[in-house]
C-alpha cells in the first residue's frame, strides 16, 4: 500500500471551546492508496494556517474533509464541538452554508449567471432578506475589488477574476472558517496583493479560522504557524 501523505501527529489537548477543527485518529484511503493514517490534529480557533507540500500529497484532500466534502476512511472530525463524520448529506450542506467559506483549487462558478448572482447564492439559503443580501454583495465585491465587474457573466471572466469571484462568495456570509486551496495560483500580481492584503488580518478575515495550501511563499509567510506535508513514492 502506497502512502502518498503524511501529517505529523500531535497528542490532542483537552477543550472543544478552544479549537475551530479537531481530527482524532483520521485515515484517508482512495482504494490501495492511503493519504493520510491515523492524524491527530487540532487548529486553534481565529489562528491562520498554512499547508504546504508537493503536488499529490494531500492537500486537497484535508480541504475537502474540513469542508465535509469527503469524509474520512475512518476517525473523526469535530468542527466547533459538533462531529462532521456523521452528517447526511443535507447537515453538511447546512454547516457548510453556516460554518464555511472556500475557495476551491477547481473554479465552481455557475457560468451562465453574473457575478453578483454567483457571489449572493449562499445568501439565499439564509433568512437574509433581499436588502441585506444585495448589501453584504456590495461589501465583500467592493473588499476585493471587483464590483465594477458585479454584472458581467462568470463565463466571460478571465481565470483569476473567476478565483475573486470565488473569494468574494467564500466570504459573503461571514462564515467563521475559510478554507482556501491554492487562493494565488491563478492570480495576476494587482489581485495577488488583494489577497494578501485580506489575509494579512483585513476586516473582512479577520477574528476567522484561516487553513489555506499553498506554494505560494509569501502566503505562508503570513500564517501564525505552516505545517509540512510529503510524498512518500512506494
Amino acid at each position: 500500500m502506497a502512502q502518498l501523505g503524511v501529517l505529523q501527529r500531535q497528542p490532542l489537548q483537552s477543550g472543544h471551546d478552544r479549537y475551530a477543527i479537531e481530527l482524532s485518529h483520521v485515515r484517508k484511503s482512495y482504494g490501495e492508496t492511503e493519504i493520510y493514517s491515523d492524524l491527530l490534529f487540532q487548529l486553534l480557533r481565529g489562528t491562520f494556517v498554512a499547508l504546504v507540500g508537493p503536488i499529490g500529497s494531500g492537500k486537497t484532500t484535508m480541504i475537502n474533509m474540513f469542508a465535509g466534502l469527503e469524509k474520512p476512511t475512518a476517525g473523526t472530525i469535530v468542527v466547533y464541538g459538533e462531529d462532521i463524520t456523521g452528517m447526511g448529506e443535507d447537515e453538511l450542506a447546512a454547516y457548510r452554508s453556516k460554518m464555511i467559506g472556500i475557495v476551491p483549487q477547481v473554479n465552481t462558478l455557475i457560468p451562465e449567471l453574473n457575478v453578483r448572482e454567483n457571489v449572493e447564492l449562499p445568501l439565499c439559503f439564509t433568512k437574509a432578506d433581499r436588502e441585506d443580501r444585495q448589501r453584504r454583495v456590495d461589501e465583500v465585491l467592493a473588499k476585493v475589488g471587483i464590483r465594477g465587474e458585479s454584472n458581467r457573466t462568470v463565463s466571460t471572466l478571465s481565470v483569476g477574476e473567476r478565483q475573486m469571484v470565488s473569494f468574494a462568495r467564500a466570504l459573503v456570509n461571514d462564515p467563521p472558517i475559510l478554507l482556501l486551496d491554492e487562493p494565488t495560483e491563478s492570480l495576476d500580481p494587482l489581485m495577488t496583493e488583494v489577497v494578501l492584503g485580506l489575509l494579512r488580518g483585513d476586516n473582512m478575515t479577520a477574528g476567522k479560522t484561516l487553513f489555506v495550501t499553498t506554494h505560494d511563499r509569501r502566503v505562508a509567510a503570513l500564517a501564525r504557524r505552516t505545517i509540512r506535508v510529503s510524498k512518500k513514492i512506494p
